[in-house]
């Protein structure tokens, strides 16, 4: 997301801005990193869209920040598998294998009971399937493109009035 603070206010102001000047792009999928405040903005600005997808690589960041990926290769090498794997028993089975294993710390089970399960359907590869390559592509990104260029064409003009 691109705006000046991360407070749901302001994330919504500006989500509504770009839908104010371009009404037909209503965008069925976002993807974010796990903040709440941009869920919420997109949930209230676009209420239409289909599905709010937290980003892999923030996931896997966010995760990796509760323990030493060193010290615990084996879980860590597991988790970044089970993020993104497709198969629901598949990925049961590496939540189970997670939460029984004695050398993975409890704090770090307990950590993605609570943080990251409630909104698997938001991370887990197992609820990105069956979409085509117009739904892959049809995302936020193509709004924060559209936000980064009216930016740059407004520092062009500023930029153009100071010189002259």
């Amino acid at each position: 997301m691109l705006s000046s603070n991360g407070t749901q206010a302001t994330i919504e102001f500006s989500l509504n801005l770009v839908k104010a000047r371009s009404p037909r792009v209503s965008p069925s999928i976002f993807m974010t990193d796990h903040d709440q405040a941009q869920v919420n903005a997109i949930r209230s600005a676009f209420p239409k869209c289909g599905h709010i997808f937290y980003c892999w690589w923030h996931v896997l960041w966010a995760i990796q920040t509760h323990f030493n990926t060193k010290e615990f290769a084996n879980l860590w090498s597991l988790i970044q598998d089970w993020v993104c794997t497709t198969d629901s028993n598949e990925f049961n089975s590496s939540w189970t294998q997670i939460q029984g294993d004695t050398e993975v710390p409890q704090s770090m089970a307990e950590y993605i009971a609570w943080e990251w399960l409630p909104h698997k359907e938001m991370w887990s590869a197992v609820s990105r399937q069956n979409r085509s390559i117009f739904e892959e592509g049809d995302t936020n990104m193509l709004l924060e493109a559209y936000v980064i260029t009216m930016l740059s064409l407004i520092l062009k003009f500023f930029i153009n009035i100071f010189i002259s």
